[in-house]
């Protein structure tokens, strides 16, 4: 059966880049990245039925300042679940306007930088999107990589709250303390040069049907100089010491960010934060295993060094050595965003 297509008009908006699905059987990949850039905005005439009035999708992010830019993907529910509509938004502000085809859609959002579309070129199905990584080579605290995905259903109901979610854990350092009463060596300090994650998920698949999965790691029992010179922000995953750490409770929060862990293979241990240093002049390590670790979760830890540590960074926290208070809270707080279409 042919599909029935509203008409409508056509006016610029730069803001807003748009691509139907229709239109790339007509086209040879040289021109197919061309199009993508074009601006575009399609606003299709509509009655006054509920049927017909436009749906509005109230994006959600996790940060006051908003991404670059959104790619939104519009698939068909039914069969391989092939791409309907593409589009790009950008500079987002305000209200910003979107198009479909008709009928029930599964919509997926991803956060991305402006202007780069020519990554989803092969995506053709949901199937294919779903293969989508994101790594933290691309991550920045700051701004993380987000992505969400709805069902949109056809017919009355025209509204709905889509999150757009970081996939990223936060570890949060609030307060160390080091006291040795009671050992042979109380007298010393802790003298600490550096932190980092061990175990770390580096690559993430946030579409993934088991509701997002890690598929690689990074600082496997130490750490990794060439993986973490490739990373836009190192310090996600490895920072400088406190120096001396003393029984007087030192106040100086230090955050270290790594995907969620809750999906990793039997044999990769849980994400560890390395406290490395030296005891009276000997090498001194405390390898803390965190608990699995949820994507948007920020885990607050007061950590307190009751004995001397390992000799090794792969080597876990003895029972004893170290006490450590953790809160869990959300990340940040939301902003809200609305798309028309």
């Amino acid at each position: 059966m042919k599909r029935e297509l509203k008409t409508g008009r056509t006016s610029t908006n730069p803001r807003s880049n748009f691509f139907p699905r229709n239109s790339a059987r007509c086209l040879s990949a040289a021109l197919f990245p061309a199009l993508l850039l074009a601006p575009a905005f399609f606003s299709c005439t509509q009655d006054v039925t509920d049927a017909q009035a436009p749906r509005r999708i109230n994006i959600v992010w996790q940060r006051p300042t908003p991404p670059e830019s959104i790619h939104l993907f519009y698939f068909d529910t039914l069969g391989v679940q092939a791409l309907d509509t593409y589009q790009q938004l950008n500079a987002l502000v305000g209200q910003n306007h979107a198009i479909s085809g008709t009928g029930v859609k599964r919509l997926v959002a991803l956060s991305g930088i402006s202007g780069n579309s020519v990554e989803w070129q092969e995506v053709a199905t949901y199937g294919n999107l779903c293969k989508h990584v994101f790594s933290l080579e691309r991550e920045d605290a700051a701004q993380p990589l987000l992505a969400g995905q709805a069902l949109l259903e056809d017919g009355a109901s025209r509204a709905l709250t889509l999150p757009l979610k970081t996939m990223l854990s936060a570890i949060k350092i609030r307060s160390v303390a080091c006291d040795f009463s009671g050992r042979t060596y109380e007298a010393e300090d802790y003298d600490n040069f550096s932190l980092f994650l061990s175990y770390a998920a580096s690559e993430y698949l946030p579409l993934d049907p088991q509701g997002g999965r890690a598929v690689s790691w990074m600082n496997l029992g130490d750490v990794d100089s060439v993986s973490v010179g490739k990373l836009k922000c190192p310090e996600m995953v490895l920072q400088q010491g406190y120096g001396r750490i003393r029984k007087q409770r030192r106040l100086e929060e230090k955050t270290f960010y790594c995907y969620a862990n809750t999906q990793r293979p039997e044999d990769m241990p849980l994400t560890r934060l390395v406290m490395a240093g030296r005891v009276a002049g000997k090498s001194c390590y405390y390898a803390i295993e965190l608990p699995p670790l949820l994507p948007g979760v920020c885990y607050q830890l007061d950590i307190t060094l009751k004995r001397m540590g390992t000799d090794s960074p792969d080597i876990p926290a003895r029972s004893g050595s170290v006490e450590i208070q953790t809160q869990t809270m959300p990340w940040e707080e939301r902003a809200h965003y609305t798309v028309t279409y």
